[in-house]
Parts: C-alpha cells; sequence; structure tokens
C-alpha cells in the first residue's frame, strides 16, 4: 500500500534502449513493503525500440512516449510537466533504469525520512555500484581547477545531521528526489547542457537563487548496474558530454579555469585523435559546439 507522507511519491524514470533492467526494476518494485502511487516511464526510442513492453507490469505503472533520443533532462522535463498537467503535489523520484533496490523496504524508509527534511529541498539517496562500492552520488564545488574533487565516497568524512542528511552542493541524477509543485520557479533540467552535468546545474542554480537545501541520505541505499541503462552510441555520448562539460564551466566557473580546461581538452583530444580519429573528431566537435553556442 503507498504511503502518504508529503503528498506521496512517483517514480519518475528515463528510458532509451533500457528493456531488461526496466523489468528487473519492476519486479522489485513490487516486492516493495510500500509502493510507489505511480511510476512514470518515459521511452525515448519510441522509433528504434517500439513500443515499450515492462513486464512485470504494476498496476502503479504508466508509460508515455518521449522523443527518440531526447536524452536524460529533455526526458525528465517532460515527466514533470506531465505530472504538472495531473495536478500531482508529491515527490518525485529520478531513478535510473538501471538502478536495482538492494531490499523490500526502501520506498517505506524513505519516505519516513523525506517527512521530516523540507518540501522545497533537492534530496538524493546513497547509490552503490555493481563493484560494492559507494559512487559518487553527490558531492561539493569548490573554486579552482578541482571544482568537483570532493565527492562522497566510502572514504569521505561527512556530518549526518538529525534528520539523517548529508549537506551537499549538488546530487545524482541517478537517484534525485524533488516536490516540483513547492517551488514558484519550475525545478527543470537546461536542455543546453545535452549530456551530464544537468543535474549539477539543477542544484547549483537553484540553491543560489531559491535558497534550495541540497541533502543527500546515505541511510537508503540503491544498487546501479552502470552501463546496463541507456546505451548511447559511444562518438555521439563524446561529443555531447564535451559540449556539456564546457557549457557547465561557462557558468559555473572562472573564465580561467575554462581556458586552462579547454587547452588540456585539446590536447588530449589531438593525442586521441592519432589513435582513435572519430573518438578524438568528437571531442573537437562537442567544444566546437560549445563555444559556437555559450552559456551565459
Amino acid at each position: 500500500m503507498p504511503i502518504d507522507a508529503n503528498g506521496g511519491l512517483t517514480i519518475l524514470t528515463v528510458a532509451y534502449h533500457s528493456q531488461q533492467p526496466l523489468n528487473l526494476l519492476a519486479e522489485e518494485l513490487t516486492r516493495q513493503t510500500c509502493e510507489p502511487n505511480q511510476w512514470i516511464v518515459v521511452n525515448n526510442s519510441p522509433l528504434s525500440a517500439g513500443c515499450l513492453q515492462i513486464s512485470p507490469s504494476p498496476s502503479f505503472l504508466s508509460i508515455i512516449e518521449g522523443g527518440e533520443g531526447d536524452g536524460f533532462g529533455k526526458g525528465c522535463n517532460r515527466g514533470m510537466d506531465y505530472l504538472q498537467k495531473e495536478n500531482w503535489g508529491g515527490w518525485v523520484w529520478l531513478l535510473n533504469p538501471d538502478t536495482t533496490m538492494p531490499d523490500d523496504t526502501i520506498i517505506e524508509r524513505l519516505l519516513v525520512l523525506l517527512a521530516k527534511v523540507s518540501p522545497r529541498a533537492f534530496v538524493g539517496t546513497g547509490v552503490v555500484g555493481s563493484n560494492g562500492s559507494l559512487e559518487a552520488s553527490a558531492g561539493w564545488i569548490d573554486p579552482g581547477l578541482a571544482f568537483r574533487r570532493r565527492k562522497v565516497n566510502a572514504s569521505s568524512k561527512f556530518h549526518i545531521n538529525e534528520v539523517g542528511a548529508v549537506s551537499v552542493d549538488w546530487i545524482s541524477g541517478c537517484s534525485f528526489l524533488l516536490r516540483p509543485s513547492v517551488h514558484l520557479v519550475k525545478p527543470r533540467f537546461d536542455l543546453a547542457l545535452c549530456l551530464y552535468y544537468e543535474d549539477i546545474d539543477l542544484c547549483l542554480r537553484f540553491s543560489k537563487t531559491d535558497d534550495i537545501p541540497i541533502l543527500w541520505m546515505p541511510m537508503v541505499t540503491i544498487g546501479h548496474q552502470k552501463g546496463t541503462g541507456s546505451e548511447v552510441p559511444s562518438t555521439r555520448r563524446i561529443r555531447l558530454s564535451s559540449c556539456s562539460y564546457i557549457r557547465f564551466m561557462q557558468r559555473h566557473c572562472s573564465w580561467w579555469v575554462i581556458a586552462i580546461r579547454m587547452v588540456r581538452m585539446t590536447i588530449k583530444a589531438l593525442f586521441l585523435g592519432l589513435i582513435k580519429p572519430m573518438q578524438g573528431h568528437a571531442v573537437l566537435q562537442g567544444c566546437w559546439e560549445a563555444f559556437r553556442r555559450p552559456l551565459a
């Protein structure tokens, strides 16, 4: 039975050629002691993979059609727009298709913790990879070249507050909770960050402008079978991730950090091009796209 904590919980998953991991996730969700109110799956491969059939098909599952290859950010935005039209007022859990539930009480324990935090907060959970190690699913932003060096991991030292959360600067979109209906400005991903960094950017934008608490809750941990979720051709991934990386720095880093990082990326791309020409070209192409249409 669903628990109505702060309006309940909807899980939102963006899928691109993710049939097998979705089936596994569906099985694990049906075994939870507390069901989500809804599970919305946005199918971003309707042309190349056809109609998405998830088995088992829980009663709380709804599949909506996305655009072919739309990407994570656009898929999430589509799902949140859909929920807004449905007047959904509870929490939304952005959850990757290749995540797993280590035990049957994950949702129940998560909702208990969510009832203790501000409804305006952005909340992340612990994420453990297939090797059993804690993934860097949250962290802090520092000035200078090593702006993303501090991340949560097994050796991190952090303070867990009275509600079981750690205050961080960003959380990963792999497992990201928010309550969109309580914000005056709709929390949406910037589509100019076409692959990666869109989750960090969202956290930084809202924490600066609206003073949103960004919290990481290691008391709840999910699994992540990295590499089995959404298949994207390697050269396209390299191009899009390179573009996103530079655009992220354009918005959040000093000019000298961008300059040094750009020199390093260019040198690496030229050397890579000697061994793998297509990958090296993809890096340079992504850099060119970012500077041709930069972020403010």
